[in-house]
């Protein structure tokens, strides 16, 4: 009953780089899997599409990819969720990136035939007003049929530094099948002790969600703190809460979360260690899992699906499969030094949910 892990898009010369990616289970059991492959660099701002390619066999074989969006961004498209809704429509959110230092905007597009065509990119924000973007496998369709996808909103900082961005958490929302979009009428920041970086709001960023039985939306938030925050919507996404510390051990690296269709539990993944250094994004080692019986209260059952140190586990995505879960995330080196992205491949998990209680 372990964990069955198998690299699904291996990285090469052409493509050294693939991440970010989601999976979409169909009614009739075929899974379409998305990510950003990489075409020209393997940084954040490198030339990329999102590519596709379907199993029919629960993930034991994939057909030749295919590209679902060419690169329309001034350096790429990225951070792809897919997924498929109660109409029987695909949903499909991602976002551009335009340039290095803030401009990146979330888009949504559907598709009505099964996954085989999408209609056109449709913008969800005032392109002029507002920057920012959706981590990867983020789309939610809400018990009230309304679609919410998580942002991360960015400010410019007074350098023009990308590392010097100010980030906090927004929603964007929508009660007519993507066609049109609103945000939440305030944003969430996170602000650490003075040891932590003062009173200042800190980095809040690539925000994960899930909702609870009660219909309350919970946020859990990317910090630089050294653990994840969470936040709540009490009204689908309109309005955010303020955030606070939920101790969960977290260098600045994106969780995903999900609920357990067998069970009603919570499920988390993420890499449980403690930063290297005020601030740090390492090590992203290992990837991590725990469950929650309250509805993300309190976590329990902390396990290791990749145990191994020496490498580096990002940007999870979480979806369900009747009682397996796929989780889906990048492995790359990992030399005790910065993230580095450079020959990165989008592996995936296959985990029977009992595995998360043993």
């Amino acid at each position: 009953m372990r964990p069955q892990l198998d690299i699904v898009c291996p990285h090469s010369s052409e493509w050294p780089r693939n991440s970010e990616g989601s999976i979409a289970v169909f009614p009739d059991g075929r899974w379409l899997l998305a990510w950003s492959a990489f075409y020209g660099g393997s940084r954040d701002h490198s030339p990329a599409h999102i590519m596709g390619k379907w199993s029919s066999d629960k993930g034991e074989t994939w057909s030749e990819p295919l590209t679902l969006l060419e690169n329309d961004g001034k350096c790429n498209v990225l951070s792809v969720s897919v997924a498929v809704l109660g109409d029987g429509s695909v949903g499909f959110a991602h976002s551009r990136t335009d340039d290095e230092a803030i401009l990146e905007w979330p888009f949504f597009r559907r598709s009505i035939d099964g996954g085989q065509t999408f209609s056109p990119p449709k913008v969800m924000v005032d392109m002029d007003s507002w920057h920012g973007s959706p981590a990867n496998g983020r789309l939610l369709e809400l018990s009230s049929g309304r679609l919410l996808v998580p942002l991360q909103l960015n400010t410019r900082s007074a350098t023009g530094n990308r590392k010097a961005l100010i980030c906090r958490v927004q929603a964007a929302y929508s009660d007519d099948k993507g066609d049109s979009w609103k945000l939440s009428s305030n944003t969430v920041s996170v602000r650490g002790t003075a040891e932590q970086g003062g009173s200042r709001p800190n980095h809040a960023a690539e925000p994960a969600a899930f909702e609870r039985s009660d219909g309350t939306v919970m946020f859990l938030i990317r910090t630089r703190l050294g653990t994840i925050y969470g936040a709540e919507s009490a009204d689908g996404g309109e309005t955010l809460s303020q955030s606070w510390d939920t101790g969960l051990e977290s260098p600045a690296s994106p969780c995903d979360v999900a609920r357990i269709p067998s069970t009603g539990d919570i499920l988390l993944v993420w890499n449980k260690a403690r930063p290297d250094g005020l601030g740090s994004n390492h090590p992203r080692t290992p990837l991590s899992s725990a469950i929650s019986r309250d509805e993300g209260k309190t976590w329990s059952n902390f396990k290791d699906i990749e145990p191994d140190l020496s490498l580096s586990y990002m940007y999870p995505a979480l979806t369900f499969d009747g009682d397996t879960a796929l989780v889906l995330y990048s492995e790359g080196g990992y030399d005790g030094g910065p993230v580095t992205w450079n020959n990165t491949s989008l592996k995936l998990a296959r985990v029977p949910y009992q595995w998360f209680y043993e």
